[in-house]
């Protein structure tokens, strides 16, 4: 009975002086909504950069011409597309090979034209990178080994020579004097944090070594390493090809180098780690001072009310009946502003998801968990007003003016 009437009395307050309640959970509700938009907004996040290391595929390496350290210089010996051609013909491992040739070439369509970023490959680039096709087709190993002048563009190229990317397919272009023939137009991807596939022209590996760059040398080899083998096993059957190639002999070192993507991925989750607890701490600070500002409303509650805590008192409430009552008005309140507080933040996370095209998961346990320690900071910290009221003398409190 104590606790029901405490609970109906409680509500009763809250809802006598309703603004004021209202504008004493405003901390309760800027904190309990920013725990709920940091956590969602951060593990969508994190899913969106997964999905980039996906797309470069955790189970891919790349390969590189080494650079000198310090004084120590490797001799610059480069990649060529004979050392690709080598590991395609490797038959240890069921691999997957890619080599690439990167550059920038100007870009002309009837008046208009462009800065743009090229890259030769073969038809196995699209394939481990996972890019699809959008309109038209890929080129072909034939076309790669005839060095025909066709290309695919990314999705946004068009847009930069005032058209649509799916308007060029069959007409011709002329990048660096050459004529090149678009085939094909690939799926937008977006940006990958240091380059966007939207905003490339892809040509044959054979093509651009011959027509456009001039060289055999290559920038990197991707190898995409089946799920049978991992990429430690990989690493070392590159490295026993590559050495083979290079002529390099015992105890020498390398001149290339060999990058495992997963490693990006264990820098991504320590990362995310540190900087989702510095996001929940601060989130946690703003509970804090929200708790800070219920006790000092609520020690102003206690003042405002001393002749009715009198009245309670003189009427049979017991200090008990009292304490309880304010406890109760406190965490209420608390928790009245954590549901609110996650209604803006889920609002506010939801608006960020659909603005970034991320994916909008509801954080049931950053709800359930903000929500309860709204409520603990409601106890703790209405804990002395209460103590307050409770404690009053009622002769006293009947005589305040």
């Amino acid at each position: 009975m104590v606790l029901d009437e405490s609970i109906t009395t409680a509500i009763d307050s809250i809802r006598a002086n309703l603004l004021r309640s209202l504008l004493t959970t405003i901390a309760i509700v800027i904190g309990t909504a920013s725990v709920i938009a940091m956590v969602g907004i951060g593990s969508s996040a994190q899913r969106a950069i997964d999905d980039s290391i996906t797309n470069v595929s955790a189970r891919t390496l790349s390969v590189y011409p080494s650079r000198g350290r310090g004084s120590q210089k490797i001799s610059s010996t480069p990649l060529t597309i004979s050392d690709a051609d080598a590991l395609i013909e490797d038959k240890e491992i069921n691999w997957r090979v890619s080599p690439e040739i990167r550059g920038s070439k100007s870009l002309k369509y009837g008046s208009e034209s462009m800065t743009i970023s090229v890259i030769g490959g073969r038809k196995t680039y699209f394939d481990i990178q996972g890019y699809e096709i959008d309109s038209g087709d890929f080129f072909t190993e034939r076309d790669d080994l005839a060095r025909k002048r066709v290309a695919l563009l990314g999705s946004n190229v068009g847009t930069e020579l005032k058209t649509s990317s799916k308007m060029l397919i069959g007409k011709d272009v002329v990048m660096d004097g050459v004529t090149f023939k678009i085939i094909g137009v690939l799926k937008p991807e977006g940006a990958t944090g240091w380059s966007n596939p939207d905003d490339i022209i892809y040509v044959p590996l054979l093509t651009a070594s011959d027509r456009l760059f001039g060289r055999d040398r290559v920038d990197s080899i991707r190898v995409e390493v089946p799920n049978t083998y991992t990429p430690e096993e990989a690493m070392i059957s590159i490295e026993r090809v590559l050495r083979r190639e290079h002529d390099i002999g015992p105890g020498e070192e390398n001149n290339f180098r060999i990058n495992d993507w997963s490693q990006f991925t264990d820098l991504r989750k320590q990362a995310t780690a540190i900087f989702s607890g510095l996001l929940i701490g601060i989130a946690g600070i703003s509970l804090m001072v929200g708790g800070i500002g219920v006790m000092n409303i609520m020690l102003v509650s206690v003042t405002e009310r001393t002749r009715e805590i009198g009245l309670r008192k003189a009427l049979g409430a017991t200090q008990n009946a009292i304490l309880l009552q304010f406890i109760i008005e406190a965490v209420t309140l608390c928790i009245i502003g954590g549901i609110i507080g996650v209604i803006f933040g889920s609002s506010l996370y939801f608006l960020v998801t659909v603005f970034q095209d991320w994916v909008f998961t509801i954080p049931f346990s950053a709800i359930i968990g903000s929500v309860i320690f709204s409520g603990c900071v409601g106890l703790f910290f209405g804990i002395w007003p209460a103590k307050k009221a409770a404690a009053l003398d009622p002769a006293v409190a009947l005589r305040f003016e």
